[in-house]
């Protein structure tokens, strides 16, 4: 059987295929001139533009139902379309509701060619694809969420040891590249005593003690700085483009504040006390682990000499 045969037994022909393109197509599909006015529009597309019936569209342009910016840009790719004779597929296009709202699209479009070859205008599909937009704008923002809770300490808030070894090999990279004879410190901290507040208050108490002294740390840096908790009571911090003298400065204003601030700890005002080691980057010795053992060796010093005290 031929396939005229064939289509003649299923009475189907060229205007019943239009017909029901025009009617039940889910993706918009339109016809427009050199001027980009409507010649032809599908049921679809007149749903989207609030019209009943698609003759209603004959004549309009975008610019008669979308924000001027929105229809200045179809029309250039449109006159880009009639100018090279060539097709553009699947543009991406945006159509903003209002601040908190958008709708999104896929847009195809090619020139109208007449009987002759001439390029009498363009036709165009674009298919809705904002649901899946707003379902991969949610999946990046699950990702992003995912990322920063790995990066994040559940305790204190700070960034956590993973994420405090990727900061120094990132800013030991950064620095070691500079030529303006900056660099970075390292500031090492930890609570004097805390077995003993452990053991006389509780665990629980224990973290209350542990979260003060990261809210300390937090609100008492410069924002280029980054708090870190690297273990039980102990805490980092990645001080940026600072000399020495500044770094210890800070390093002692801390110190200060932790033993002039004292905790609540079951209604009782408790003082508690920090002691640091500070460590200043060297791009003659890129040895992060050299640069840490220093800061760590500072802060036993600490330690050994009577605790709430920063050496350096």
């Amino acid at each position: 059987m031929s396939d005229l045969k064939f289509l003649e037994d299923m009475h189907i022909n060229d205007k019943i295929v239009v017909d029901t393109i025009r009617r039940y197509s889910s993706d918009t599909i339109y016809f427009k001139d050199t001027e980009s006015r409507f010649l032809w529009n599908n049921y679809e597309h007149a749903r989207q533009l609030g019209v009943e019936k698609p003759d209603e569209l004959i004549g309009k342009t975008d610019e008669d139902y979308f924000p001027k910016e929105f229809a200045e840009k179809a029309r250039q790719v449109e006159l880009e379309v009639m100018r090279t004779g060539k097709a553009v597929h699947n543009i991406e296009e945006e159509l903003i509701i209002d601040e908190d709202n958008s709708k999104y699209y896929y847009a195809s479009k090619y020139p109208l060619f007449d009987k002759h070859g001439n390029i009498v205008g363009t036709w165009g599909i674009s298919r809705d694809i904002t649901e899946r937009k707003k379902l991969e704008k949610e999946l990046e923002r699950s990702y992003h969420k995912m990322e920063l809770l790995a990066r994040v300490d559940d305790l204190s808030g700070l960034y956590n040891r993973r994420y405090f070894y990727e900061t120094l090999e990132k800013m030991a990279s950064l620095y070691e590249r500079r030529t303006d004879g900056s660099t970075f410190a390292l500031l090492v901290l930890d609570v004097d005593d805390m077995t003993n507040v452990n053991d006389q208050y509780g665990q629980q108490n224990g973290d209350t003690v542990l979260r003060s002294i990261a809210d300390l740390c937090v609100s008492n840096v410069r924002k280029e700085d980054t708090c870190f908790r690297t273990g039980g009571d102990e805490f980092a911090i990645v001080l940026l483009d600072i000399d020495k003298i500044s770094a210890v400065g800070l390093a002692k204003k801390l110190v200060e504040m932790a033993a002039n601030e004292p905790v609540i700890i079951n209604g009782k005002r408790e003082k508690v006390t920090i002691s640091a080691g500070l460590a200043m980057f060297d791009r003659e010795n890129l040895d992060l682990s050299d640069l840490l053992s220093r800061a760590e060796r500072k802060l036993n010093k600490s330690k050994r000499e009577g605790k709430n005290k920063v050496s350096f």
